[in-house]
């Protein structure tokens, strides 16, 4: 089962406890992709999302053990 360092940005910090300063580290199932990842935590929006340092638009993209997922909110502030 692979585990997952995942840091979450801006408003979607809420989706893990205060504490975690929007970081935690995820056992996913075998095979899990970035929508399962969206899955658990219940994000529903469009968001830009990066895997390992590189952007990433296939959500269907397998995770695997040790990959650094970074989530960002799509929208911005002008």
């Amino acid at each position: 089962m692979p585990k997952i360092h995942l840091q979450l940005y801006s408003i979607l910090r809420e989706k893990l406890p205060p504490e975690s300063k929007g970081r935690a580290i995820l056992q996913l199932d075998e095979g899990a992709t970035l929508t399962d990842l969206f899955n658990k935590l219940d994000i529903k929006r469009k968001m830009v999302t990066s895997v390992n340092g590189v952007h990433e638009t296939d959500k269907s993209r397998q995770l695997q053990d040790g990959d650094k997922v970074k989530i960002f909110s799509s929208i911005s502030g002008g």
